[in-house]
């Protein structure tokens, strides 16, 4: 569990997960005005919409807030695209993990106390290899349980529908990892 209080920015997956199981409130709850995106991230969840409608309702999120533009600098996108590339992003693809590389950037611009919230674990280790914090969905549930903002094994059971749906979230082999 993390303790700082610093914002916390939030991953396309992430904020896909928890659309999809319909429990995108609970990370508004959680978070409040500490939650923050990107214009990227936000970009693309309107992609994805055509795809999975369900995404409508991250854009119709207010306490996300308005995004955050990453500088446009010559200097700045090309320490993002190294930071892509780092997380496997191809050249010939380069809005690939490019979400995750804007935020590991912006963060490294910030306060100490800022957090990366991602299920790309890739991203989330990569993070934690910069000496950033970093969390994501089974640390976050836990939390919303310590806070008792959800209880047990209600937590734990939404992993397993996030699971369910395909979605990619690490689930702990245990419930007490979360609850």
């Amino acid at each position: 569990m993390n303790s700082v209080v610093g914002s916390v920015l939030i991953d396309t997956c992430t904020l896909e997960n928890f659309a999809i199981v319909d429990e995108l409130a609970l990370l508004g709850q959680h978070y409040r005005e500490r939650a923050q995106w990107t214009e990227t991230i936000k970009y693309e969840i309107q992609r994805g919409l055509t795809a999975e409608p369900r995404l409508q309702s991250v854009l119709d999120a207010t306490w996300l807030g308005e995004p955050l533009s990453v500088p446009a600098s010559p200097k700045a996108l090309l320490k993002i695209d190294q930071i892509r590339r780092g997380l496997g992003g191809q050249q010939d693809r380069p809005t690939q993990h490019l979400g995750e590389a804007e935020i590991i950037y912006y963060l490294e611009q910030r306060e100490p106390t800022w957090i990366l919230l991602s299920d790309d674990q890739a991203a989330v280790d990569l993070a934690r290899r910069r000496g950033l914090n970093a969390i994501d969905t089974p640390e976050v549930l836990s939390e919303c349980h310590a806070y008792g903002e959800i209880g047990c094994p209600d937590a734990y059971n939404l992993l397993l529908k996030m699971q369910d749906a395909d979605r990619g979230v690490r689930v702990p082999a245990d419930h007490r990892a979360v609850c």
